[in-house]
């Protein structure tokens, strides 16, 4: 398989007889342990790391899908870079075990798809001597391997140059060496081998002795005995100790005293044989000279080699040294820089320090002054709340003065007038905010009833009586009397189908009606806490109520449209008797303070008023035409009055009406659904009028719903609310009257309890702090209210 590309890393000079070659994989892990065995057995080599990569096809990554010729050139061109990359990257990792061992090393590498060629095109291109490569892969080893199991090692082993000698290791343990043998000239001798104390020296020094004996032994000689010798290796250094301590030397040595053994043996068969001959002695005597200079020239050269191998020895190891030197030097050099460094900067540490210490005291200083400043502002801070607070007393009592003399002067104008300051409807309670804030629990978000634009309503205990306080808005009236005014104003305002105003709280700004258990009529229809349907009979007599209602309002002096009408705003009674709240209480709210803009409000106010703001008799008729609609159908407001016209329109007018509410008669609840949609007409001239058209069709329709059985059944199970109650009687109060224990009971039993002796609370049972009885004129006007609606 030829190579696709083939590249050696540089074009180096190497000596390759000092250098040690070690073949390397991709897998670090698992070629360390032949490069640890090469470091190990030749310490003071240079070793350099051999590798051959094997390229990624970019057309095999394809999988046939794409052609060569397709590929993008700078795609390909990226992906070779990254595997030079990684290649660089594993030579790296290689380069840095070696440099950790104190070894010498450099990295060989070719790029070829055979990595057993590759191994010996290098070995042919370079001259390689020496050569460690791995014999198995490490699970292979057993101390019983003796032979080669990798293909690579094997074809290595069988095609490499005789010249390069081959060390195959596994796992860290010599498995199998290949004996390299060089064919030159007969004084060339072997490259030097391993050091002496590499556990290979003993085989190498054979291996180069055999090579010098068969490159530098003469001509065989005649002599027979010479050549049929026995031979048997003896060193020479027990003869000679001066001789060098080299295996060539030896092995020479034991070839000469054999030689001298056989001489001496040929002299002693001479001597028995008695036959000297002339000849004879002078050949011995020939030989020895031979011998003598062979000798002679042999151990000159031996010398000669030796000096030179430490020659170089020592001018490799003075190139150490003098690099070594030269290393420490640079790192010397840079130590003072270093040095030099950390003395700058820890005398500026040292300069920034005392800059430090320098502001430290400023600031100390500074704080100590600060501290002195802080102490008199507080004084003087201490001494303005003092006198904030005796201020704010004065304030208030020149208030409650200020009030006082207001309500003295506008009770002396009213009887100078002659007003009729008698009347009971023109009496109403007044509360601190003290006991608002009580009977709300501190306006405990859990008793919030209601919130609008108008502002929020809470559900309080007040007096012992369960009542509603509405909080108008922070931005109401713009003097205290102005909203007395507006107050009195609507307090005198009294019809059945509206709320009672029980009392105010001028200092909080805020209105106390009568609680109503059954909810707003937006809860029923969306029945509410699973509550029953209303039945369309009560929906007709709400309807009803609600236009008696508006009628009364509109035909007050001045007239007092209701401005605000929504089924939130209509509440039911224990008896499911609906009450208008908030009649007239924009009255309260300066004009362009108040704003809802908001989809489920705006669907049921006039589109005039939308555009001007003006609240007129017009705008609750269009309000009153969305009530009814939302009573028919029980729809949600947004898009009702599309519905029920298109229901008309289609003659399909029974499918848009409520049937929980029960079986509607359909000619009545299609007159009033006409009349609903006239109402909402966008033309103020087209919309019918309260008393002539409206009544006029609600109010026999009232009065035949309160004429049939279920309503005169429902009249007779109505009951009485809890508060127009007496405590002591348990009956309907006929003159209400507040003992000093804020509870309201009926008069003859009240006077009774005191004329008894009894000066303790009927109800509490705590001493009453006087005996004085007040009339409870409101609640007198809501009782007698209550009883003409029946």
């Amino acid at each position: 398989m030829g190579s696709l590309v083939e590249e050696i890393e540089g074009d180096r000079e190497y000596d390759f007889e000092d250098v040690i070659f070690v073949a390397v994989g991709k897998n670090v892990e698992k070629s360390k342990t032949t490069l640890d065995w090469a470091v190990d057995n030749f310490p003071g080599k240079k070793i350099c790391v051999l590798h051959v990569h094997r390229p990624t096809h970019v057309l095999a990554l394809t999988d046939g899908k794409l052609v060569r010729s397709k590929l993008k050139q700078h795609a390909v061109e990226a992906f070779q870079k990254l595997e030079r990359q990684r290649l660089q990257e594993r030579l790296d990792e290689y380069l840095l075990l070696l440099d950790h061992s104190g070894v010498q090393a450099d990295a060989l590498w070719i790029e070829m798809d055979s990595v057993e060629k590759g191994i010996l095109e290098i070995i042919a291109r370079h001259n390689i001597r020496w050569l460690v490569m791995g014999a198995a892969a490490d699970k292979y080893y057993s101390r019983k391997l003796v032979e080669l199991k990798s293909k690579k090692a094997i074809f290595v082993c069988q095609n490499a140059p005789v010249s390069c000698y081959i060390w195959f290791a596994c796992k860290g343990r010599l498995i199998y060496t290949r004996v390299g043998r060089k064919d030159g000239s007969s004084r060339e001798i072997a490259t030097p081998s391993p050091p002496m104390d590499s556990p290979l020296r003993t085989e190498q020094a054979e291996m180069l002795s055999e090579s010098v004996l068969r490159e530098r032994s003469p001509e065989p000689q005649e002599d027979a005995n010479v050549v049929r010798g026995n031979l048997r290796p003896i060193s020479l250094r027990s003869v000679h100790p001066n001789l060098p301590s080299n295996g060539v030397v030896d092995t020479y040595g034991s070839i000469m005293l054999q030689m001298d053994e056989e001489e001496h043996q040929g002299q002693a068969s001479n001597e028995t044989d008695q036959q000297p001959e002339v000849s004879t002695i002078d050949d011995h005597n020939l030989k020895q000279e031979v011998f003598a200079e062979t000798m002679k020239r042999w151990k000159e050269e031996n010398d000669a080699i030796e000096a030179a191998c430490k020659a170089k020895a020592l001018e490799s190891l003075c190139v150490k040294e003098m690099s070594r030197r030269k290393e420490m030097e640079e790192l010397l050099e840079r130590e003072k820089q270093e040095v030099q460094k950390m003395k700058d900067q820890h005398d500026e540490f040292i300069k920034e320090l005392q800059m430090v210490k320098d502001q430290r005291t400023i600031l100390e200083s500074q704080i100590v002054e600060s501290q002195c400043v802080v102490e008199g502002l507080e004084e003087k801070m201490f001494s303005a709340v003092e006198l904030l607070i005796s201020f704010k007393k004065k304030r208030d009592d020149l208030r409650k003065e200020h009030e006082n003399a207001i309500r003295v002067l506008k009770n002396l104008r009213k009887l100078v007038n002659g007003g009729d300051s008698s009347f009971p409807g023109s009496q109403i309670l007044e509360f601190s905010f003290i006991e608002i804030n009580n009977a709300t629990r501190d306006f405990d978000p859990s008793w919030k009833i209601g919130e609008g634009k108008y502002g929020s309503v809470y559900r309080g205990l007040l007096r012992h009586m369960n009542v509603a306080i509405k909080m108008l808005p922070s931005y109401g009236s713009q003097s205290l009397l102005e909203f007395e005014n507006e107050v009195e104003i609507l307090s005198r305002i009294r019809h059945p189908n509206l709320v009672t105003i029980i009392g105010t709280c001028p200092e909080s700004r805020s209105l106390v009606f009568e609680y109503l258990r059954n909810g707003s009529l937006e809860e029923r229809l969306a029945c509410k806490n699973k509550s029953p349907p209303l039945p369309w009979q009560t929906r007709i007599r709400i309807a009803s109520e609600i236009c008696s209602a508006l009628i009364f309002l509109h035909s007050n002096k001045p007239c007092i449209p209701h401005g605000n009408l929504k089924p939130s705003k209509v509440l039911l009674d224990s008896n499911f008797v609906s009450k208008l709240i908030d009649s007239g209480i924009y009255r309260l709210i300066p004009q362009g303070k108040s704003s809802d803009t908001s989809a489920s409000s705006s669907v049921y106010m006039d589109p005039v008023y939308l555009e001007n703001g003006e609240v007129t008799r017009e705008s609750d008729v269009y309000s009153f035409g969305m009530v009814l609609l939302r009573l028919l159908t029980g729809r949600s407001a947004l898009g009702i009055l599309n519905d029920v016209k298109c229901s008309i329109e289609t003659e399909n007018f029974n499918m848009v009406l409520d049937r929980t509410a029960g079986n509607w008669p359909l000619e009545e609840a299609q007159l009033l659904a006409h009349l609903a949609i006239r109402c909402c007409d966008t033309q103020l001239l087209d919309r019918p009028d309260f008393v002539s058209e409206i009544w006029s069709v609600l109010g026999p329709m009232r009065d035949s719903c309160v004429n049939s059985a279920s309503c005169l059944e429902a009249k007779e199970l109505r009951c009485a609310p809890s508060h127009f109650v007496c405590p002591i009687f348990q009956e309907v109060m006929k003159d209400p009257l507040i003992a000093a224990d804020g509870f309201t009971y009926e008069a003859d039993a009240i006077r009774g309890w005191l004329d008894s002796g009894h000066d303790r609370s009927p109800m509490t049972n705590l001493k009453l702090e006087h005996c004085n009885l007040v009339p409870n004129y409101a609640l007198l006007q809501a009782i007698q209210e209550w009883q003409q609606q029946y």
